[in-house]
């Protein structure tokens, strides 16, 4: 079990609807009732369970992008832990390459949602990094293929791309 496999996992099964109060504020004893209650169903190890951190999870509740995506779970527009296979010419990822060749690239984009339109891709990473710009420089060509991938799955243009950091406990987005 790793610290980032459990956070995965522990997003991929959030339910907003479940972990808020009326005032839209996280309960720890309503998201620690949710994990519990994914641990007994099967869908979330125990260990994964044990390896959170009760702080790291709440202030992400707290943060503004939750608050977004709890939203968009109300309105049906949250999509998760969505696979997707993107065919890219071979040259694109080296340019020695042929052109001519195409490379498949497959993955599992972690969160986006629809908003107003448009897609806000989401992905959780629990690297230890000192900066932002250090996290976003070592995961901004994945999230180019999340974009494309994504925009011709649904059609729509993606108006924002964010790093949720566990380890910041912060967004990190591109400049």
């Amino acid at each position: 079990a790793t610290r980032g496999n459990a956070y995965h996992k522990a997003m991929e099964l959030m339910d907003f609807e479940k972990v808020y109060d009326e005032q839209g504020e996280p309960v720890w004893s309503k998201v620690e009732e949710l994990l519990e209650a994914h641990v007994a169903s099967g869908r979330l190890d125990v260990e994964y369970k044990e390896i959170l951190n009760k702080y790291k999870l709440l202030n992400f509740l707290k943060d503004p992008l939750a608050k977004r995506m709890h939203a968009a779970q109300q309105a049906g527009q949250l999509y998760k832990e969505q696979p997707f296979v993107l065919g890219i010419p071979a040259n694109r990822l080296n340019q020695d390459f042929p052109s001519e060749e195409k490379v498949l690239i497959q993955g599992i984009i972690d969160a986006f949602f629809v908003e107003d339109g448009e897609i806000v891709l989401v992905d959780y990473k629990t690297d230890r990094v000192t900066s932002g710009k250090e996290l976003w420089d070592r995961y901004e060509t994945q999230l180019d293929h999340y974009e494309e991938a994504l925009t011709k799955l649904m059609q729509m243009p993606v108006k924002e791309r964010i790093l949720y950091s566990f380890s910041l406990e912060r967004c990190v987005s591109g400049s």
